[in-house]
């Protein structure tokens, strides 16, 4: 599928990665006159002004994406593949991101929407404040009326990756109340994270002001319990990224190379993306090798034994609804 196809919204609040973020999709040979970047708030707002451009420019397909993804090479063109291989009906695909604070794959920060229904998707934005996940309402709502949304089995990127501390205390304080279930994940794999990456001290900061605050919480960054949270922090800003230290290889290296914590590996047996079966015995492998560092060949493989069975049920379990 040809790129000049798709319309490209990068919607930004400013992130330290937003530069960086474009030029990873222009190193894909995606069209400059094809990228728009918006810096709307609060995101229902910033949801909105990205369908217009959509709309506007007319393209079959309109990819919105945050700021703070750094896309891996082809990710967009492999998108595409998969969005016209959908019903015309599916409004919406989107892939998964390695995401510096889950430890391992998820969806965020991606859509790649029909754009000849953005209108309709437009109509059923909440009013702010209404939802704490106005795009995943929205689509909620689209499915309802016959309008689905698919996740396809591309890992597109990074997600959360090299931001300010302020946008990870701001994340991280939204997580308290988005994914507060999470939190045997997201407690243990920061700790142990934290004395060598400042990133994750300010994460646990945010997380912990976020479970104090017993108010709304929007997605809005000028909101002032984020304001007022961040006072705590102690840390000099980051310098800004140096863009000629940055390429797609540079992206395609550190997913190679991630290896998932364990925490991630205990809440997602087999992974929210495992695309093939080499890569079930490549993740088999890290995780043997992880206990292994902690514990005997026996106890390192009937914990990897564990693993993959735990993961084979959860997998039954899914076939059979």
């Amino acid at each position: 599928m040809s790129l000049d196809s798709v319309t490209i919204v990068i919607r930004s609040i400013g992130e330290r990665s937003e530069s960086l973020c474009r030029k990873l999709i222009l190193d894909q040979e995606v069209a400059e006159s094809s990228i728009f970047i918006i810096n709307e708030v609060p995101f229902s707002k910033a949801m909105k002004a990205g369908f217009e451009i959509g709309i506007s420019e007319n393209r079959p397909w309109t990819f919105c994406v945050d700021a703070d993804v750094l896309l891996r090479p082809g990710s967009i063109a492999e998108l595409l593949d998969s969005a016209n291989k959908q019903a015309t009906n599916v409004c919406e695909i989107q892939g998964y991101v390695l995401d510096k604070f889950f430890g391992g794959a998820r969806e965020a920060g991606n859509h790649l929407f029909r754009t000849s229904l953005l209108p309709k998707v437009i109509e059923r934005i909440p009013p702010e404040g209404k939802d704490i996940r106005p795009e995943a309402h929205t689509l909620k709502c689209m499915q309802s009326d016959g309008f689905p949304w698919h996740t396809v089995q591309v890992l597109i990127g990074l997600h959360d990756f090299e931001q300010t501390y302020e946008d990870i205390f701001r994340k991280c304080f939204v997580q308290a109340h988005k994914n507060l279930n999470h939190t045997g994940l997201f407690i243990p794999y920061w700790r142990s994270q934290s004395n060598q990456d400042m990133d994750y001290q300010v994460a646990l900061a945010g997380f912990a002001e976020g479970i104090k605050h017993f108010g709304e919480v929007r997605i809005d960054k000028r909101a002032e319990y984020f304001q007022e949270g961040m006072k705590i922090i102690e840390a000099s800003p980051k310098n800004p990224i140096d863009l000629s230290e940055w390429n797609i290889d540079r992206i395609e290296a550190i997913i190679k190379n991630w290896v998932e914590p364990q925490e991630y590996c205990e809440m997602y047996p087999r992974g929210m993306f495992v695309s093939s079966g080499s890569e079930i015995i490549s993740r088999a492998l890290e995780q043997y090798k992880w206990h292994r560092n902690r514990s005997s060949v026996i106890v390192s493989g009937k914990h990897v034994l564990s693993w993959l069975l735990i993961g084979a049920g959860k997998k039954l379990r899914s076939r059979s609804h």
